[in-house]
C-alpha cells in the first residue's frame, strides 16, 4: 500500500535570515516539517536523509545571504528529492516566532511576537514542479456585534492569517503580507498598557468595527491592492481565529480561494 507522507516533523534550527544593507539581521529559531510520499514497492525510507538535507542546505545558508524564507524551503525541498530517487513528491514547512520591536499608544517601547511561515512542495512528474508559499499570522483585537444583536458589542482577542502559494519565480514579499495582517483587524494587541493606552486602544478598535467574517475580507481586499500582478494561479488562504471572551472554543472564519477566482468574487 503506498503512503502519501512519511518524514519528520519538530526539526528546531537557528536560522540567520539577512535583510540587505544596513538593516539588522533576523535570528529565528525555526521548526521544519519534512516529508515525502513512499510507493508500495518501497518497504521504508530513510528518515536521516530529510535530517542530513536540512543540515547542509542551512549550513550553506549560512555561508551567503538569505532573503526568502520560502527559496530556504524550496532548496531543502529539491535536495529531498533528488535524495529520494523512488518519491515524486517531496514537501517542506517552516513556521517560527519572530520578535518585533514595537510603539505603545503614548510611545512606550514594547515587543510582540509574529509567526512567519513558508513552504515548498516538489511533484517530479516529466520533471519537477515547484511551488512556494509564504505567509504570516499576527494577533490584535476585534470589535463587532455580537450575534445579531444590534445593541451589544464584542470584544475579542483575534489572529489574523494569511499564506499566499505560488509557482515558478513570483516573489511575495513577507513584509506586505504583515501590513495587510496588520490593517485587517480592528485595533493591534499588546503585552502591557496603561489605563490611557488602553482607552485609547478600545477607541481604535471602536472606530473601525470588524467580524472574523470581515477580517478575512479586509486580507482579500488587501491581497487584490498589494498584489494586482499576481498570477491568476496563485493560491490564497486567509483566515481570521477570534477567543470567545466567556466561553472555551474559538470561532474561527477561512478562504482558500485562487487569485483569479478573488479578482471575480463578492469576497473584496
Amino acid at each position: 500500500m503506498p503512503l502519501s507522507r512519511v518524514g519528520v516533523n519538530n526539526v528546531r534550527k537557528l536560522l540567520r535570515v539577512r535583510r540587505g544593507e544596513g538593516k539588522r539581521d533576523i535570528v529565528l529559531l525555526a521548526n521544519f516539517e519534512c516529508y515525502v510520499d513512499l510507493p508500495s514497492f518501497q518497504k521504508g525510507t530513510h528518515m536521516s536523509r530529510n535530517l542530513e538535507a536540512i543540515n547542509e542546505i542551512i549550513e550553506k545558508a549560512s555561508e551567503k545571504p538569505v532573503y526568502k524564507l520560502e527559496e530556504l524551503c524550496s532548496d531543502v525541498v529539491l535536495e529531498i528529492l533528488r535524495r529520494h530517487s523512488y518519491a515524486s513528491v517531496s514537501e517542506v514547512s517552516m513556521e517560527s516566532n519572530l520578535m518585533v520591536h514595537r510603539r505603545s499608544p503614548l510611545g512606550r517601547a514594547t515587543q510582540d511576537f509574529v509567526k512567519l511561515i513558508a513552504k515548498a512542495k516538489a511533484e517530479r512528474s516529466n520533471g519537477v514542479t515547484l511551488t512556494r508559499e509564504v505567509g504570516a499570522e499576527i494577533q490584535g483585537i476585534i470589535f463587532h456585534f455580537a450575534g445579531e444583536s444590534e445593541g451589544k458589542m464584542c470584544t475579542q482577542r483575534a489572529k489574523a492569517r494569511l499564506s499566499i502559494s505560488t509557482r515558478g519565480d513570483e516573489y511575495v514579499p513577507l513584509e506586505d503580507i504583515l501590513d495587510i495582517l496588520e490593517a485587517s483587524l480592528s485595533a493591534k494587541a499588546y503585552g502591557a498598557l496603561s489605563r490611557e493606552e488602553e482607552s485609547i486602544v478600545l477607541s481604535q478598535a471602536c472606530a473601525s468595527p470588524r467580524s472574523p467574517r470581515e477580517v478575512v475580507g479586509a486580507i482579500l481586499a488587501g491581497v487584490k491592492e498589494k498584489f494586482p500582478k499576481l498570477s491568476e494561479d496563485a493560491r490564497i488562504a486567509a483566515q481570521c481565529t477570534a477567543q470567545e471572551p466567556l466561553f472555551t472554543f474559538k470561532s474561527i472564519a477561512r478562504v482558500e480561494l485562487s487569485f483569479g477566482e478573488l479578482k471575480g468574487s463578492t469576497w473584496a
